[in-house]
């Protein structure tokens, strides 16, 4: 048979283990969760710089884009004073639009290059048609501006979104 105090010194050898062990697991959990914390801490600071550095280029891109939007606004606001004097000048009869022609030369063909083959005139046209063309004038210049200014926004989100 088996000595008790052999099996006691036993029991209490493996509950001294078992604590010390116990022990060391929560010591190194403590660690680990201070280093766990560590790590989270450090990955905040960083998710901050980068928003930081997201709203520092919005901010550029939306000062970039105002602008933008200021300059192709009075762009479109002098095309529009133009195309209103204009039309005052074209309703006064002061000026007017004229059609400019080029005459072709008839018997010479198209290498005939003499001085007296080839005119240019002028064609007055009736004030209706002078004023759709001051409209279709108008209507081409806001599409322009519009044009550029797209194409000047879209530069300004592609240049926000490339890395300095």
């Amino acid at each position: 048979m088996a000595d008790p105090r052999n099996a006691f010194k036993a029991l209490v050898m493996f509950a001294l283990i078992a604590i010390v062990f116990y022990a060391g697991w929560l010591v190194n959990g403590w660690r680990l969760d201070g280093q766990h914390a560590a790590e989270l801490a450090e990955r905040d600071r960083q998710a901050l710089a980068v928003a930081e550095q997201v709203m520092a280029i919005g901010r550029a891109a939306n000062a970039a884009i105002s602008t933008a939007d200021a300059k192709a606004w009075k762009g479109l606001e002098d095309d529009k004073k133009e195309l209103r004097r204009l039309r005052g000048c074209v309703a006064d009869g002061t000026c007017g639009v004229r059609l400019i022609t080029k005459y072709v030369p008839t018997g010479g063909g198209a290498s005939d290059s003499s001085p007296g083959s080839v005119g240019h005139d002028t064609i007055e046209i009736d004030p209706d048609v002078q004023r759709r063309v001051l409209d279709h004038r108008e209507a081409i210049g806001e599409d322009a501006a519009k044009i550029d200014y797209l194409q000047d926004y879209a530069a300004q989100c592609w240049r926000s979104t490339q890395p300095k």
